[in-house]
């Protein structure tokens, strides 16, 4: 498969740094405001232009008001809350005796570091060499992590690696139930990747286990959303980024597509439900959106 269909093997690009400056603006509100707390995002973060957008938390609350009034507020709540409830999921998975963690591409997620998972759990981190590299000098640098820290690095070329192959020889358990978290990847890959990754993903997952992942709306991809300028501008950023849209879904496409693979859908949460749930001041006050949702599947 080559480099260009999956973006899981490529070096975190400005769209990642935007991701993570998002949630560390977030963060610097007040604790009254915010939907997140997230204080290790910004560490990552090498763009000047975004790490002005943090130098103070009213020049981070315009920063994010900027983003809301140029794409949306719907795209900055997504982003936040789908952490949040990943984080839930997490917590739930750990109580029910999951102590395998998985992050694909994690990129600058920072589960590990703010000890979202208070249990005996393995965490192993995926990513492309050249990333995880860069995530481990920041890391080791700002000493953010200590020795009890129980993380197993797993560089993975998606380009040339088996995954399976690469996770057993890291030491994990595939006999285990276990949780694998997929966020902000499944857009940027040809529907042929996104097939062959949940296969990977099959050969690995004991019945039990659970894969939360994000994607959006097959509208916003190919441009059927006419009416929303914003979903067009959200596009747009994405092309100019390098990075652009090439596989959309809908509810009824994950079901089928998770179903072909031997997972079941749980549950399917759009931007306005998250809101419902986590925030419902804004609920009350936002539109009705559906160009992102976040699924938790199980493995039959």
């Amino acid at each position: 498969m080559s480099a260009n269909s999956r973006r899981l093997d490529r070096r975190a690009s400005f769209t990642a740094q935007s991701c993570a400056a998002q949630r560390a603006a977030e963060t610097m509100q007040s604790p009254r405001r915010r939907l997140l707390n997230d204080p290790y995002s910004r560490y990552f973060i090498r763009s000047p232009l975004l790490r002005a957008c943090l130098i103070h938390p009213l020049v981070a609350r315009g920063f994010i008001g900027v983003l809301k009034s140029v794409f949306g507020a719907a795209g900055h709540f997504f982003l936040v809350l789908r952490v949040r409830y990943t984080d839930d999921v997490l917590k739930k998975a750990i109580d029910d005796g999951v102590d395998q963690l998985v992050l694909l591409g994690a990129g600058f997620d920072t589960t590990t570091l703010r000890r979202v998972a208070h249990g005996p759990i393995k965490i192993f981190e995926v990513d492309a060499p050249t990333t995880q590299a860069d995530k481990r000098a920041v890391m080791e640098r700002l000493q953010l992590t200590d020795s009890s820290d129980e993380i197993v690095w797993v560089p993975c070329d998606f380009e040339h690696d088996v995954l399976r192959e690469r996770l057993l020889a890291s030491g994990f358990d595939p006999t285990r139930p276990s949780l694998f978290v997929w966020l902000g990847v499944t857009a940027y890959l040809t529907q042929d990747a996104l097939d062959a990754t949940l296969a990977d993903l099959a050969t690995v997952c004991a019945p039990g286990s659970l894969l939360v992942f994000d994607y959006l709306d097959t509208s916003v991809v190919t441009g059927g959303d006419n009416k929303s300028v914003r979903a067009r501008l959200w596009t747009e950023a994405a092309a100019r980024f390098g990075e652009p849209y090439l596989t959309g879904l809908t509810a009824a496409d994950a079901d089928a597509l998770l179903a072909s693979h031997g997972f079941q859908c749980r549950q399917h949460l759009t931007t306005l439900e998250l809101l419902r749930h986590y925030a419902p001041a804004y609920a009350s006050r936002s539109p009705a959106d559906g160009r992102a949702a976040i699924t938790t599947a199980q493995r039959t």
